[in-house]
């Protein structure tokens, strides 16, 4: 009777409105989500904690979604996007869609680097914008952060001796400690060969390694230096590479990623020239891999174009992810992430394994590509919402989603890994009263992975604050209810357990009314410290 009365304008308007994701777990080839009809970016919901997390499709489920049981370890992704209902973070989820940390209050935009062993100890990986703008899009400047188990920060690291700060394209650490970094500052430069003014202006974009203990440089490559903008692809006076004035200076080369060797070479990706750059440390050339002066001979497969996430892989094998496409152009019917032989006697590269997207769609931007211990591999499909998992020959196993295709919602890139986190803020709690003798409280901590369950506690004093232990209740997503049928109890409390029953943290002390007290002196944890 309802839509009856409603206008065709208003039904209209209100059937186009965003529609919230209801569950936690992932959805399974929900084709309401992969159309966009639950929205361009639908997201969960709490009761209580502030979050509002992306909700994950299983586009391609794999066979036991959405649990996905045969993974191991948590998703590592940054969705950028100005549909998003939350923004200016990373993201760890569980395999199965639920949310285990967001990285807030860092900055204005935040992209997860992934993980990272840095003297020794696991550490988490952030940059941070320093909120300036930077043309064309999609480069940045600011700081990388290192956290440790706790989310503490340990490190923070920018570039040194350059105008600007970091970029967001890459952060690799090294067994020496110390880190690899981009940076896009600009120079005044004559581009009137290009098309251009002779008082133009262009990106000039650097890799650094940076000592992380001193912050100074130790070695430092500018791409002018070495490689002519004649090598290129990127044309000069468009939206999408730059039209070369001081206000949007021409993106010639797109340095996007790099690795450093145990030979204490380096692998530059440039993705406007379609080369791989070997240097050495003293910043020469030692060979260039595709593009109009490959060293290499391509065999068919192995050409790539507009290309991500460069890494040796192990003796005479490399991996990328190859766009194949760019805002402006199209070279191949779809992406692929490649893994590749090269033999840099006979100077040739020829494709082990190829894998498509399960959609066979082009990526224009971004994108990653991660082998797993087992042989399989993650790809992050960049400005394309989805990332999948393949089999050591390429075959896609599942792919899952983070929005609608279209949404231009993307992620730079996406990670698998291992981790253990502990905050070393207390846990968080919000107590309501929805009935006459019926308690109700939700927990929460965020980052938090080795939770298990929840105890409720309650006080009838402030002090000494002698708690009596209520409800219990298995942790299955980001935040838990607690329920307690009764009354006496002035304040309440939640603890942590791990798998082990082990006490990890208790919460504060709170009312119905939102006042807050610390735990008690004789209130102690369990749990062994984390190694």
């Amino acid at each position: 009777m309802l839509l009856h009365s409603l206008s065709t304008f208003t039904l209209l308007y209100l059937l186009s409105l965003p529609r919230l994701a209801t569950a936690s777990v992932a959805y399974c080839n929900n084709q309401d989500y992969e159309s966009g009809a639950l929205g361009e970016a639908p997201y969960q919901t709490y009761n209580a904690a502030p979050f509002k997390p992306v909700q994950l499709n299983y586009a391609l489920p794999p066979v036991d979604c959405p649990s996905n049981s045969q993974v191991s370890g948590y998703f590592m992704l940054s969705p950028l996007g100005s549909n998003l209902e939350m923004t200016g973070g990373g993201y760890i989820m569980n395999p199965n869609g639920t949310m285990v940390y967001f990285s807030s209050g860092f900055g204005p935009v935040v992209i997860l680097r992934g993980v990272f062993s840095y003297q020794g100890q696991d550490h988490l990986g952030l940059w941070v914008s320093d909120g300036t703008s930077a043309t064309p899009a999609g480069h940045g400047s600011g700081w990388n952060l290192l956290l440790d188990r706790t989310y503490n920060v340990v490190a923070k690291i920018t570039t040194s001796g350059l105008s600007v700060g970091a970029d967001l394209h890459e952060l690799h650490i090294t067994s020496d400690n110390t880190a690899i970094i981009t940076a896009y500052p600009t120079n005044n430069a004559d581009l009137s060969a290009y098309g251009g003014s002779t008082n133009g202006y262009v990106l000039n974009p650097v890799a650094q390694e940076i000592d992380i203990a001193t912050g100074n440089a130790i070695f430092t490559w500018k791409a002018l230096d070495h490689v002519s903008p004649a090598e290129c692809y990127a044309p000069l006076g468009s939206t999408a590479t730059g039209y070369g004035v001081a206000t949007d200076p021409w993106d010639y080369f797109h340095m996007n990623s790099i690795q450093k060797n145990d030979d204490g070479t380096y692998l530059i990706s440039s993705r406007h020239c379609h080369t791989l750059y070997l240097v050495n440390s003293a910043g020469d050339i030692l060979w260039r891999m595709g593009g109009k002066n490959s060293n290499f001979t391509l065999n068919e497969g192995a050409n790539f174009t507009w290309q991500h996430h460069a890494r040796f892989r192990g003796s005479g094998q490399l991996s990328l992810f190859d766009n194949g496409a760019t805002e402006w152009e199209q070279d191949i019917p779809y992406s692929q992430g490649l893994l590749l032989d090269y033999d840099d006697s006979a100077m040739t590269v020829s494709l082990s394994s190829a894998r498509a997207p399960y959609n066979r769609t082009n990526t224009v931007s971004q994108g990653s590509l991660e082998f797993l211990s087992d042989g399989n591999s993650i790809v992050g499909w960049g400005a394309m919402p989805y990332f999948s998992e393949h089999d050591e020959t390429g075959n896609i196993i599942w792919s899952a989603q983070f929005a609608a295709a279209g949404s231009g919602i993307s992620s730079y890139r996406v990670f698998l890994k291992d981790w253990t986190g502990r905050p070393s803020v207390r846990p968080s709690m919000k107590v309501t009263s929805p009935f006459s003798n019926n308690i109700t409280v939700y927990a929460w901590w965020n980052g938090a992975t080795e939770v298990t369950s929840w105890e409720l506690l309650g006080s009838r004093l402030i002090t000494p604050l002698k708690a009596t232990s209520l409800a219990n209740a298995s942790k299955t997503d980001f935040e838990t209810s607690l329920v307690y049928s009764g009354s006496g109890y002035a304040y309440y409390q939640v603890v942590a357990h791990n798998a082990n029953g082990e006490i990890l943290q208790y919460s504060n002390f709170t009312a119905i009314d939102g006042t807050t007290f610390g735990p008690a002196d004789n209130q102690t944890i369990t749990a062994s410290p984390l190694m």
